[in-house]
Formats: structure tokens, sequence, C-alpha cells
């Protein structure tokens, strides 16, 4: 019997999806003879808008540039219950997936290929846009007192849902009773078990030899047996931590920029200037 086989009451997948493409900005075209404007009319606007432009602008610059000489991170949560008994120990399923894609809107689309207890087929890979798919198996020890979680396989664009480019993804998980409550995500207390480091972008990692129990064990995360003497259903909940490093050449940019920010001003000022005077002649 397959270890991927589900009892179908308790089938579990999570989905960090993102449903549709952003939307693009459009430009639209005009013809030449369109919103005519007078020399004069010109040297007015860019007058009046220039030197908030450029304050503006530079705000905007020294900002993105300040912000690649700190640590930054990006985090999303996802959970799913799963059914069980308040008179026994709670329910592990055999495998987990973690993906972000855009998925159809439509639950009955073709296209629609990713549902809870799709096991190990790999429809999920085929999906267009694809930003993450973490394949997660869960060992258990030969006396169920313990448990942990292996990657069979991983994707990662690279990037977060913001567009950031990061430098690695931080996975935590927490089991939460019904008995309890998820109020406040802040004040779960998370478990963090892998930290995918390394790795290649929009790269198809496996980790498992195919139709063998053989992994590569890397990144496969520490036992587990504090969660097991847990009764009944409960939330299984992960926060996937993205995160990026400040960069050492970063600080010295900023600083030089830093340095001649008022020198940049006033030349771009006085540039300006000067195309105004020769739009007036």
């Amino acid at each position: 019997m397959s270890i991927f086989n589900f009892n179908k009451k308790t089938q579990t997948k999570m989905f960090v999806s993102e449903l549709s493409a952003p939307k693009k900005a459009s430009v639209i075209a005009k013809s030449a003879g369109d919103g005519v404007v007078s020399k004069g009319g010109i040297s007015t606007i860019i007058s009046e808008i220039a030197p908030e432009l450029i304050e503006e602008g530079f705000k905007v610059l020294s900002s993105t540039i300040a912000g690649f000489t700190e640590d930054y991170k990006s985090e999303t949560v996802v959970r799913k219950n799963i059914n069980g008994d308040e008179r026994e120990d709670i329910f592990l399923p055999n495998h987990i997936s973690i993906i972000r894609a855009n998925f159809p809107l439509d639950i009955n689309d073709e296209d629609n290929s990713c549902f809870d207890g799709y096991g190990e087929k790999p429809n999920c890979q085929e999906l267009s846009d694809r930003k993450l798919q973490i394949e997660l198996d869960i060992i258990k020890s030969k006396d169920e007192s313990s448990f942990y979680f292996q990657p069979k396989s991983y994707y990662y664009c690279g990037r977060d849902r913001s567009n950031k480019k990061m430098d690695e993804l931080n996975l935590s998980f927490a089991f939460v009773t019904a008995q309890e409550s998820i109020s406040d995500y802040s004040s779960i207390e998370f478990k963090e078990i892998i930290s995918f480091k390394d790795l290649e972008d929009e790269h198809d990692y496996n980790f498992k030899i195919r139709d063998k129990k053989i992994y590569d064990t890397t990144y496969q995360s520490a036992w587990i047996g504090s969660e097991l003497s847990k009764k009944g259903s409960y939330t299984i909940v992960f926060k996937i931590e993205e995160r990026r490093y400040s960069k050492p050449f970063a600080k010295t940019l900023n600083r030089i920029y830093k340095k001649h920010e008022d020198e940049l001003k006033k030349k771009i000022n006085k540039e300006i200037k000067e195309q105004i005077t020769k739009q007036k002649k």
C-alpha cells in the first residue's frame, strides 16, 4: 500500500495561491494631433511640476536604495482543518503540498487539477505561472510516537508576492486543536522546521527516488513528538517566511547616494531651468 493513500475524511492539501495575475497598467497611445500644448504651456507645466517630481523621485530612489541595506522578510500563513475524534490522538496525513500559483477561478475549470488528496500526481506542476511548490512527506516513527517533515520536491521562483527578490525560504508549522481558537496568527507559537537555502531559483528539485522510500535528507526537519499528545480535530497551520538579507554593496551605495543627494538635486534643477529657457525662446 502506498504511503500516500489518504483517509477520505482527513484529506489535506495546502494552497498558497494568487488567483489572478496582477493587473497591468494600460498605456493609451495618442496620435500626434491629440492634446497639442504650446511651448509656453509646456514651460508652465514643467516649471510647476518639476520641483515636486524631483523631490518625490528622490524620495522613492532613496527609500529603494535604503531598503536593500536592511534585512527584509515577507510572511504568508496557510491552514487546513483535519477531522478527528476528541477521544483519539490527532490524525497525521501522509503528504502535504504548499503551492503558490495562478489557479483557475472556477472549481469546475478543466485546468483546475489541484485538489485535496491528489497524492503524488504531478498535475500541479502544469499550472501556468507556478511560483512556489513544496511537497512534504510526513514520516512517522515505528512506534508512531513521533514524526518529521521530509521534502519530496521543491520549486521556488525566488520572489515573494510583491515580486521582491529573496535569498531563502523558511517553513514553520503549528497544530491548533478545535478547543483552541485562532483569532490572531501572531498569537500562534510556530515551530520552524525547514530552511531552504543555497538553492537555485526556478529549478525543480526532487529529494525522493521515484518509487522508492529513499530520500536526500538534507532538508528534512528534526523529529517532532510533542504534537502527537493532542486529541481530536485540529488545524494544521504553516507559516512561509521569505527572507532577503542586506547586501554590503547596497550599504556602500546608500552612503554614496546620501553624500551626493543635494548635489544631484541642484544639477537636475539647473538642467530643467535651462530647458525651460530654451522652450520660451
